[in-house]
């Protein structure tokens, strides 16, 4: 048995006793930070912390799950992954596999799976596991998940924005370019390539000085300035390019960050050289042909002044011969009419003033065709009084008498609808009888 330990001893373990107390205290109060740390890191965090043991079976789970999955961590601790269907069948063999990895003392980073909701959606998260390191062994898989479908969504949808702008700029007919706010080429599309004999290698980097010479850079560059300063532009020029004179028709806009800064311009020039070409043709087909109508015109003019006045001299003589038939021929076979005649010589007669009729009929026209009802005798009367001749002088002009000239009257008023009416005979026939 041990001697009794003397009071100094006894003081000297108290007082050892005392210091690991204190020890043990402040262990046992840094472990308490370290587990109110991890349960707010594991109950606050946006991912999911899970962890699972070797038989792949769910240990524990951060509430964030039924933000991310819809399942509760209750449905979920104490029950084998591949029985819970949270996670795509395809991915199962890659994660048993990761399990595996990481249970021999290996950590994985960022490999990408996609689980199932509780109502059936498809999401994609990045999961990162290590391992849980007790007495030297690894006794269980501590991994984070994050939700990343968004991420994949967005990059999906850009990835194809980019390929439809690649098959855009690529496949345009059109000079299609980005500038930097220096002014020096980005990107150029093959078709500006194509214009230039120059690969796009030989013009990123380089200004308008490469592609045009120093006075066009100056003249771009103004443009250019007021797209950086956020303006739109657009204009119509023609340059020179490998000699020779091209119109283009350009337009530049100012590129912005995501903050709204104008971090370039992109443009757009079409180049329509052909169209002007055409354009400027076809202004000078309309000057001859405006030319050619004026000519035209004035030839029209010319030839229906001399057709009016062959028209009018050809009138005039046709009115000639009629007038000249009437007076001359028709007044004496009236005379024959009331001449003694053989029956042989009324036949002559008869068929001269049929034959004579026929003749000048193709000849009146206008004013002689008023007088085709009329007998010769009328027609002299009637010109007789549109000259103002009375009744008496017109007997004595025709030798004839007072009360024939009055007979011929009634008859030109009868012919002409004036019968009976207080219409002045004379007056009417001037009027364009």
């Amino acid at each position: 048995m041990a001697p009794n330990p003397t009071y100094a001893e006894l003081e000297q373990r108290v007082s050892e006793l005392e210091s690991e107390t204190v020890e043990l205290k402040q262990i046992q109060h840094e472990l308490y930070d370290s587990q109110e740390q991890y349960r707010l890191h594991f109950t606050l965090a946006n991912d999911v912390m899970y962890s699972v043991d070797h038989q792949f079976k769910v240990l524990n789970v951060s509430p964030n799950v039924e933000k991310m999955l819809g399942y509760t961590p209750e449905e979920l601790v104490g029950r084998p992954f591949h029985e819970l269907n949270v996670l795509a069948s395809e991915y199962m063999e890659n994660a048993f596999a990761d399990v595996a990895h990481v249970l021999s003392k290996r950590n994985i980073e960022a490999t990408v799976y996609q689980f199932i909701t509780k109502d059936g959606r498809r999401k994609f998260a990045e999961v990162s596991g290590v391992p849980l390191v007790r007495d030297g062994e690894s006794i269980a898989v501590i991994s984070v998940a994050r939700d990343i479908t968004g991420r994949l969504e967005m990059e999906r949808s850009l990835r194809e924005s980019e390929e439809r702008f690649r098959a855009i700029f690529d496949s345009a007919q059109d000079c299609i370019f980005i500038k930097d706010t220096g002014l020096n080429y980005t990107f150029v599309n093959p078709c500006m390539e194509e214009l230039f004999g120059l690969s796009s290698s030989d013009i990123v980097g380089n200004n308008d000085r490469v592609l045009f010479g120093e006075a066009e850079y100056m003249s771009n560059r103004e443009m250019d300035l007021k797209v950086l300063g956020g303006e739109i532009v657009k204009e119509e020029k023609t340059k020179s390019v490998n000699g020779k004179r091209i119109t283009f028709s350009t337009i530049k806009v100012p590129l912005r960050d995501s903050a709204g800064n104008v971090m370039g311009l992109c443009g757009i020039a079409r180049n329509i050289t052909e169209r002007k070409e055409f354009e400027e043709e076809l202004r000078n087909k309309e000057r001859e042909l405006e030319l050619q109508t004026k000519n035209l015109e004035e030839v029209n003019i010319a030839l229906n002044v001399l057709l009016d006045h062959r028209e009018e001299e050809k009138k005039k003589a046709q009115e000639d011969i009629v007038e000249k038939a009437k007076k001359l021929v028709f007044p004496y076979l009236e005379k024959m009419e009331i001449g003694i005649l053989s029956d042989e010589g009324k036949i002559y007669r008869d068929i001269i003033r049929s034959n004579l009729d026929e003749l000048i009929s193709s000849y009146m026209s206008g004013s002689s065709q008023q007088y085709q009802h009329l007998t010769p005798t009328e027609i002299q009367v009637v010109d007789l009084i549109k000259q103002g001749k009375t009744t008496k002088e017109i007997a004595s002009l025709l030798n004839v008498s007072l009360p024939a000239v009055s007979f011929h009257r009634a008859n030109v008023r009868k012919k002409l609808g004036l019968l009976h009416t207080k219409t002045n005979l004379r007056s009417y026939l001037q009027s364009g009888y």
